[in-house]
């Protein structure tokens, strides 16, 4: 008989959108902290949600190009939903160009920004990274939803976003309740076919949050000063 593990037949089970729900809420539980990026988007929206439901306060940070910016909208509605203390940063013309490197990859700007920014208020924060590589969240997914498409997503994920955010936040911690064990094995169960878009985030996602965030478009706070260089002249 198999003695170790004692609990072995999970393995072959799909889980349930209950038990999806309930582990990514347990995962942001764990990590303690009230503070989070927030871009407006479904899961950092979805996030906060479960943080609202675990601490007696949350303070938000988000970052835009502008006040006519998706992020600075839907953050603002999100944030105004569940009363947190949301601080958000338009940085101006002199801030983007003085943060630039020659080194730099898309994105290394907004990030080092925002972090610099979180860091005048507290000393950690929590991001929602991985999510959309192990959910099949991008285009890429549903454009081509084969096993090789996902796990070519997934192996840019420590290349493309996490060493970038380490590299970038300074010295504020970050926590990743997504990249968790608990969490990877968790969708790992769930079949290619039944993740592209989401549907699981969003069938969550859908009953907190407003349906307008449900469906807007995907940026991404990395994202959040696309194009900046061109508007600005840089």
């Amino acid at each position: 008989m198999i003695v170790n593990p004692k609990n072995w037949g999970y393995i072959c089970e799909v889980p349930t959108i209950k038990e999806i729900e309930e582990t990514m809420r347990e995962a942001v539980a764990n990590t303690n902290c009230p503070n989070l990026c927030l871009s407006g988007g479904v899961d950092s929206s979805l996030t906060l949600h479960f943080m609202s439901s675990i601490f007696p306060k949350v303070n938000c940070f988000t970052i835009a190009q502008s006040e006519n910016h998706p992020d600075y909208y839907y953050s603002k509605l999100i944030a105004s939903k569940y009363k947190t203390n949301h601080f958000l940063l338009v940085p101006n013309k002199h801030d983007i160009k003085a943060e630039m490197k020659k080194e730099d990859a898309p994105g290394d700007v907004a990030v080092r920004l925002l972090f610099k920014f979180i860091g005048n208020y507290t000393n950690s924060v929590i991001t929602t990274d991985c999510i959309d590589e192990l959910a099949c969240g991008y285009y890429r997914h549903e454009e081509f939803p084969t096993d090789e498409t996902f796990r070519e997503l997934l192996s840019e994920l420590e290349k493309s976003h996490l060493e970038p955010l380490h590299k970038n936040s300074g010295d504020v911690a970050v926590h990743v309740p997504y990249a968790t064990q608990k969490i990877i094995h968790l969708f790992l169960r769930i079949p290619l076919k039944d993740k592209i878009r989401k549907r699981h985030i969003m069938s969550i996602a859908s009953k907190y949050i407003p349906e307008e965030i449900v469906n807007r478009r995907k940026y991404g706070f990395c994202a959040a000063l696309d194009n900046i260089e061109v508007q600005y002249g840089i």
